[in-house]
């Protein structure tokens, strides 16, 4: 029975100590980084999954070095003291100021229609401008069967695999704003034109035209919606901080020394 007992005991001792270990991502003496710290960061998108070990790395290291400032009492210098209160200080505020604005702001839809066709002037184009997909391949050979592959009507599965091989960008490039030397002869093509390969230093770059719009030619809404919604928003968010201040400036008691003058 003595025996049991002592088996039992060392068996859950056993599987207490592995939990704690496999709970640990990194220990410095008795200062540890849990796996639950790290995921809690990776939910709030402060870390992605390929990057653990990089961010275990540099936790070890920082930890390494805050250990050596703590033992020459830097945690009680009165300068670096007061830096961290005024930091935490302006948090506060910014995340105040942030979670109001939030809060009591709403753009609607009909806002920002109805500030683009009350502004439409001030959204025409003033370079010509092409929206294009951006492939970039190791070889001519690579390049030259993504170019056929995207002039086909056979797409597919085949194409799936260049864009998650490749990663290409969609973008907009304007005139006279790019190396006209290097890109300029895609301003040639029309849309739906795939265009290349053309070689880049030591890479092949294939481009596939989606749009061309032309200099003087009005920016649709959906182009410019995100835009328009951070200039309203901005607007409001003045007014309302103003008057939120002001309000406060009523609410306060509040003195001012003669002495700091106007």
């Amino acid at each position: 029975m003595v025996f049991l007992f002592l088996f039992l005991a060392l068996f859950f001792s056993c599987t207490k100590n592995t939990k704690e270990v496999v709970d640990i991502y990194a220990r410095v003496g008795e200062t540890t980084l849990t796996k639950k710290e790290v995921l809690e960061m990776k939910k709030e998108g402060l870390v992605e999954q390929h990057s653990i070990r990089h961010l275990v790395d540099s936790w070890v290291e920082k930890t390494l070095f805050y250990n050596e400032a703590i033992n020459i009492n830097l945690d009680n210098d009165k300068t670096l003291l007061n830096k961290r209160d005024l930091f935490y200080k302006n948090l506060l505020i910014n995340s105040f100021l942030e979670i109001k604005t939030k809060k009591e702001i709403k753009i609607s839809r009909k806002e920002v229609s109805d500030y683009y066709n009350n502004n439409k002037k001030s959204f025409i184009r003033k370079q010509d401008e092409i929206l294009l997909k951006h492939f970039i391949l190791p070889t001519k050979k690579e390049a030259n069967k993504l170019k056929r592959l995207l002039k086909s009507n056979k797409k597919g599965d085949q194409l799936e695999e260049y864009v998650k091989k490749y990663k290409p960008e969609t973008k907009t490039i304007k005139r006279g704003l790019i190396n006209e030397g290097l890109i300029g002869f895609v301003f040639d093509g029309s849309s739906g034109d795939v265009l290349g390969p053309k070689k880049i230093e030591s890479s092949y770059h294939v481009f596939n035209i989606l749009r061309k719009n032309n200099k003087g030619s009005f920016k649709g809404l959906e182009v410019v919606y995100d835009e328009i919604y951070q200039r309203l928003f901005k607007t409001k968010e003045m007014q309302l901080l103003n008057n939120f201040l002001d309000s406060l400036y009523t609410s306060a008691d509040i003195y001012i020394s003669p002495e700091v003058g106007k």
